[in-house]
């Protein structure tokens, strides 16, 4: 498959965020106290952002929150949700791996904080970031700002995917110090977030905006699967190309821009993958979308776990795809169901020369619609809303599990991450 066009622009967002802002542009602002009383370094005053020459500026930080956020937020619910094993003795990162209540306690960390792996805290500020930018340029006359609506429309794209991976990970959601609301309002907040993001993209004559569009049309598509309104995922998912590929982009330049995956698999080898992620076959044959090295005699850092490594991803600065036409292709599936999802299947797995897929029985081929999911989208942050959102029997053999770890530590029933205490203990409006 040939993704060189779309890489390259969308490889260029983060690549820009990071050599402007190295990493986010830290303002100073009482809004912060809805993100746990964070106290960023101010190397910015807030005041000082009111400028329409910092609008592009104001976006790329945004960017660069959210890509922090969703390599930090991937690992972290992948060792909730199955696709890894904890192989570290850090405390920290054994939790997750158990499902055990203290994750409560750890994901209101920063997403470069290297003992832990923080979801609500990232997730919340590359939202945050993002609404903000929105509000500052849509304050400022529209010929102060150049390309405005493309920036305006990348902004809503990046706070839609933010919303959707907090309603795809916590069992309950809370924004802006106030009242938890459902998992389904967070979709609602996220399909909206999406809708303005299409439109403001149709809006603009920028070179980029199609990848926005359709970036945002994979994001709504998805928020709308969550929702189970297979019309608006066949209308949204229908217009995505096929080849499409939307990057969230990595370096070595700092820990926040690392690949996280690569780096506590790989490299310090504080995480394995999961047995169900090993040795995967279609009739007799290997399976590359997952590919992985299972280092025979050899243990993660716990001397205890054994080791198998990911080979998706070369290094600590490969970028991580986000939104494709793929994930666009496996929803449509879901929503035609029959015939036309077993002729899916078979044109994605005809670009790996796997064997082809057959069957009639409504319930086996939305049985293998999860399937070619747990495979195809390995590692790009899909499986916890995946576990949430299928049925025990949908999943088939791939359930929560349960009893006893690799550790023999029990695994606890939670199979959604409980607001963080510090957003509880900050917010007085969630109990």
């Amino acid at each position: 498959m040939n993704h060189r066009r779309t890489q390259s622009r969308s490889r260029g967002f983060g690549r820009a965020a990071g050599l402007a802002l190295a990493g986010a542009f830290l303002l100073t602002t009482a809004a912060c106290d809805s993100l746990l009383d964070v106290d960023l370094p101010g190397q910015v005053e807030a005041s000082e952002l009111d400028n329409p020459g910092l609008a592009q500026t104001l976006v790329l930080g945004a960017v660069a929150d959210f890509e922090c956020a969703f390599t930090s937020t991937s690992v972290a619910t992948g060792l909730f949700a199955d696709e890894w094993w904890t192989s570290s003795g850090l405390r920290n990162y054994n939790i997750w791996g158990s499902r055990n209540e203290e994750v409560r306690n750890f994901g209101a960390t920063g997403c470069e904080t290297f003992t832990s792996h923080g979801t609500w805290r990232p997730l919340q500020t590359a939202r945050f970031t993002a609404l903000d930018a929105i509000d500052r340029i849509e304050g400022w006359d529209a010929g102060d700002v150049a390309n405005r609506e493309f920036l305006i429309a990348q902004a809503h794209a990046y706070a839609g995917y933010s919303i959707l991976l907090l309603s795809e990970t916590f069992c309950e959601v809370a924004f802006n110090s106030g009242p938890a609301e459902s998992r389904e309002s967070g979709f609602e907040r996220a399909e909206a977030q999406f809708t303005s993001a299409i439109e403001r993209a149709r809006a603009s004559s920028h070179a980029d905006a199609t990848q926005i569009e359709q970036m945002a049309l994979v994001g709504r598509a998805r928020t709308r699967l969550n929702q189970g309104n297979m019309s608006g995922v066949e209308s949204d998912a229908s217009q995505i190309d096929r080849d499409f590929v939307h990057y969230s982009t990595y370096a070595t330049t700092s820990q926040r821009r690392r690949n996280k995956v690569v780096q506590r698999n790989n490299v310090t080898r504080d995480m394995s993958v999961h047995p169900r992620f090993r040795d995967l076959e279609i009739d007799g044959v290997p399976d590359p979308r997952v590919p992985v090295d299972v280092v025979e005699g050899s243990t993660g850092n716990d001397n205890i776990t054994s080791l198998a490594l990911q080979e998706k991803y070369s290094s600590e600065a490969t970028d991580k795809p986000m939104a494709t036409g793929r994930e666009a292709q496996l929803m449509l599936a879901e929503a035609r169901g029959g015939q036309a999802a077993v002729d899916i299947i078979n044109e994605l797995r005809a670009d790996y020369d796997l064997p082809q897929f057959s069957s009639n029985d409504e319930a086996e081929i939305k049985r293998q619609i999860v399937e070619e999911r747990r495979r195809e989208l390995w590692m790009q942050g899909t499986r916890m809303g995946d576990m949430l959102r299928y049925t025990d029997d949908e999943l088939g053999e791939f359930t929560w599990e349960t009893g006893l770890n690799q550790k023999n530590e029990p695994y606890s029933s939670l199979t959604c991450i409980p607001i963080q205490d510090a957003e509880r203990n900050a917010n007085p409006n969630v109990s």
